[in-house]
């Protein structure tokens, strides 16, 4: 059978299997069609006489949940006993009494591991029983995608899963929201990192919240993102056209978050068995120290001057008041201070001039761990310095063709690492990466996990990709407690959906499930995911979702431009284009996300006054090419669009655009494309018209 056909099969047939059933994928789950729970007003949520505040929480949960989302309005029951209930929803810790009542009555196995969790949906019961606290919340999680809406009415399906988690330590590296995208970071807290089973994030923060003791920092944060904004840059370069470190000056997007703000947001994240490790860069990347106490700085004549001078007694004062003033705020466990990158140029700073850069870089590190310490917190930092491979021994010269050849810091030696660096503090290893050589041995990155290994230290695969090889076994060395994906551009939905979802989704599966999809396969899951989740994640419901009554289906045939002729709640194109595009990270363009993502085409929509409403089309976006199927490429993934079978054998997508303008009558749309060699191919038009409204009861009067 050919792959397309296969493929086609698997996504498209009566019954699709690319999607699991619960994401990321149960250590044992099973299927127990017709016994499911049928969900009304009816069924309880079962708490017992004395709840703890963890069982309020999980109850107030799943409320919310089939409240927002089904329209239903189940109420919380305190009972004492189960006997004679036949139809309800359980969810619990071995440590709730009617949990441990189910558990003997059912003969129950239950999971010991930590964060483990039985979930049990048959005909007219769904239990969820956690080893603890974290285990029921993820059992609840589960329980949460098995819901479903069909023509029947909502109900659970029936199933039963005995799952815990791979690895312990489960992150995403993310910048503090702006005001603006407060709510859309909620909602992924919610939504996404909770529902797959996430538990930590390292939230860098910059000086992006209001910091007391230096008002300064606030007003050089505000004035560097708008500089780096208005001149579409990223980073500034140094002089002689020294590459200098990513500004990441869209932290909380250049905006400054009130102190109550920030505290708000860490307990939201921490009710959802979220840990939280702020990441407050120093010695690099610390842009925000700098921009008005130049006088601190290795290259104080720089632009934007992106690294402190360790040689510099005056830096600690600042960077302590820094760390004190978001220790007290978010009472952190364990601070991520970065320590990666450090590209000074050496000999330029009269200060550090003639000094062992090695030396310096783990004087200042000791300085910050031992000031953490004493707030009784732990530290953690990028590995890069300590892994002579990747930096270099003591010393990497720079060419530098386009300016200024120099010399910067490489990495401390092995016998510096044993002897200077403590090795209770986390190790980020964003260079992991390892494949094998044609003779089968081990790549780089692998020989230095096992160098961090061996010399002690815990560590967390950072910048963490789904295709690492050989994770499974890997994953067992002594020390790795995980990993954590990141995003490196400013927390909003179209970066998050564009750039990330593959990875986000790929990583959430390595770290919690021993499943093991290839790169093809993943694609195809995280494709078929992605409705489900753009619906959680999004604030605008799609109205074709909401059920405004007959859908009209239109075939424009060869044509490009489509009558319309009426006041529509939104339109779903079917569409692709004829080859792969680029999208590139959003990274790469702080100044305008949007357009990091090729654009092929774009749909123009009439109204009857005259007015033109522009619909981009833009590839990872809302379309991909026909082609896709063949070869689904990895990260290659359309947030906004959704598969749909195509003309002869392809694939098209279907993306739905609502409508600005309610109560006004669209005429038509026309479809531009923006290159011949890449054409844009509109293969269905379907209209989700305006809600009609009931003619109203006539008005009885009583005698």
């Amino acid at each position: 059978m050919p792959v397309t056909m296969w493929l086609m099969m698997l996504c498209f047939g009566p019954t699709p299997i690319a999607k699991p059933s619960v994401f990321p994928v149960p250590r044992q789950i099973e299927m127990r069609g017709g016994e499911g729970l049928a969900l009304d007003e009816s069924v309880p949520i079962l708490l017992p006489e004395s709840p703890s505040a963890e069982d309020i929480s999980l109850a107030r949960l799943l409320t919310a949940e089939l409240s927002d989302r089904y329209g239903l309005a189940l109420r919380a029951e305190r009972v004492e006993s189960l006997q004679g209930r036949r139809s309800f929803i359980l969810i619990g810790s071995v440590a709730n009494p009617l949990v441990q009542q189910y558990s003997r009555d059912s003969h129950a196995n239950p999971v010991t591991e930590r964060e483990g969790y039985v979930l049990d949906v048959r005909r007219g019961t769904a239990v969820v029983v956690g080893a603890d606290d974290a285990g029921a919340f993820y059992g609840l999680q589960s329980l949460r995608q098995l819901i479903e809406r069909t023509q029947d009415g909502v109900s659970v399906r029936g199933t039963m899963i005995r799952d815990w988690p791979l690895k312990p330590f489960r992150g995403i590296k993310l910048y503090l929201p702006g005001h603006g995208n407060i709510p859309f970071f909620k909602r992924f807290v919610r939504d996404f990192m909770a529902l797959y089973k996430y538990n930590t994030m390292i939230l860098e923060v910059n000086a992006a919240m209001r910091l007391d003791r230096h008002p300064e920092l606030n007003a050089g944060w505000i004035e560097l993102g708008k500089d780096l904004n208005y001149t579409r840059r990223h980073r500034s370069w140094g002089p002689g056209r020294q590459f200098q470190d990513s500004a990441n000056a869209d932290t909380a997007d250049s905006e400054v978050l009130e102190k109550d703000e920030v505290a708000d947001l860490v307990a939201f994240v921490r009710k959802h068995h979220i840990e939280v490790i702020p990441e407050i860069p120093t010695l690099t990347h610390s842009y925000y120290l700098l921009t008005r106490h130049r006088e601190l700085a290795e290259i104080q004549d720089a632009e934007w001057p992106d690294t402190y001078c360790p040689s510099e007694p005056v830096v600690y004062p600042l960077v302590f008041d820094v760390l004190d003033e978001y220790l007290d705020v978010m009472k952190p466990a364990v601070v991520h201070v970065g320590h990666d990158e450090w590209r000074m140029p050496l000999g330029v700073c009269p200060r550090c001039k003639g000094k062992d850069p090695t030396e310096l870089f783990a004087a200042d590190l000791n300085r910050i761990y031992a000031h953490l310490r004493s707030r009784g917190v732990g530290t953690a930092i990028w590995g890069d310095h300590l892994i002579e491979t990747l930096r270099g021994r003591k010393i990497k010269h720079v060419p530098n063709p386009r300016g200024t050849s120099y010399d910067m810091p490489g990495a401390l030696s092995p016998e510096q690492v044993k002897k200077l660096i403590p090795k209770d503090i986390l190790i980020f290893n964003w260079f992991w990466d390892s494949p094998r050589n044609d003779d089968g041995e081990q790549g780089l990155g692998e020989q230095n996990e096992i160098a961090l290994s061996d010399w002690g230290f815990r560590q967390v695969f950072g910048n963490f990709e789904p295709h690492i090889v050989d994770f499974d076994r890997r994953a067992g060395r002594r020390g790795i407690l995980g990993g954590a994906p990141s995003s490196w551009a400013a927390t909003n939905e179209l970066n998050f959906g564009k750039d990330l979802m593959f990875d986000f989704l790929g990583c959430a599966n390595l770290l919690w499930s021993p499943d093991r999809p290839d790169m093809n396969r993943l694609s195809l899951i995280v494709q078929e995911l992605l409705p489900g989740i753009r619906s959680r994640l999004s604030a605008v419901p799609l109205p074709s979702r909401d059920g405004p009554g007959p859908v009209k289906e239109v075939d424009p045939g060869t044509a490009n431009s489509v009558r319309i002729g009426e006041d529509a709640s939104s339109i779903v194109f079917v569409h692709a284009c004829r080859n792969r595009a680029g999208n590139a990270k959003a990274y790469s363009g702080t100044w305008n996300f949007a357009d990091t993502a090729d654009l092929v085409g774009w749909y123009e929509v009439t109204y009857e006054d005259g007015f033109v409403e522009t619909v981009p089309l833009r590839y990872g976006v809302n379309i991909l090419e026909e082609g896709w199927l063949d070869s689904p490429a990895p990260k290659d993934v359309a947030y906004e669009a959704e598969m749909k079978p195509g003309r002869r054998g392809k694939s098209a997508f279907a993306f739905e655009w609502i409508n600005p303008r309610f109560g006004k009558v669209i005429r038509d749309v026309r479809l531009r494309s923006v290159s011949e060699s890449n054409p844009v191919t509109l293969e269905k038009l379907s209209i989700v018209p305006k809600r009609v409204a009931p003619d109203p009861k006539p008005l009885r009067m009583s005698p």
